[in-house]
């Protein structure tokens, strides 16, 4: 009886362990998207094809386009280093309060190689404000501190 015992519980821990690494696996994948610049998207087109991906650029100047009333906004995001673009379409929210052309910009979506476009579900903007006044921090000959 007890070897019979000990193989249910050990079939059970097994099957159990067997679907909790299923389930990781399952989750992680569904879960993963890989990041690219723009240039690398576009080089990648058929192989990120349908897929869930992050971009980072910068807001491609005079290409954004926001419907108030339908809450759609349409923007390219232009590669840091080189003129590729992808464009992208993020619907059913607001448009960030600092969402401006040439802002630096992270999306996460859907990309359509077809149509080189991200069906964004996520867009974050980078405030360029944050970094500005740098040097106010350090300081000057009237303000230098000396240890006496």
């Amino acid at each position: 009886m007890k070897k019979q015992s000990r193989l249910k519980i050990v079939a059970a821990s097994a099957i159990l362990l067997g679907g909790m690494a299923f389930l990781v696996v399952a989750m992680t994948r569904s879960t993963s998207m890989r990041h690219f610049t723009p240039a690398l998207l576009v080089a990648a087109g058929a192989e990120a094809h349908d897929q869930r991906v992050q971009v980072d650029g910068l807001i491609a100047k005079g290409s954004s386009q926001w419907d108030a009333v339908d809450f759609k906004l349409t923007f390219a995001v232009r590669d840091r280093e080189t003129e590729a673009t992808v464009n992208v379409i993020y619907e059913d929210r607001l448009k960030p309060d600092n969402f401006k052309d040439g802002g630096s910009v992270f999306v996460e979506g859907k990309y359509d190689a077809t149509q080189n476009l991200v069906v964004a579900t996520k867009l974050m903007t980078k405030c360029a404000s944050k970094y500005e006044g740098a040097e106010s921090a350090v300081p000057t000959d009237e303000t230098s501190y000396t240890s006496e």
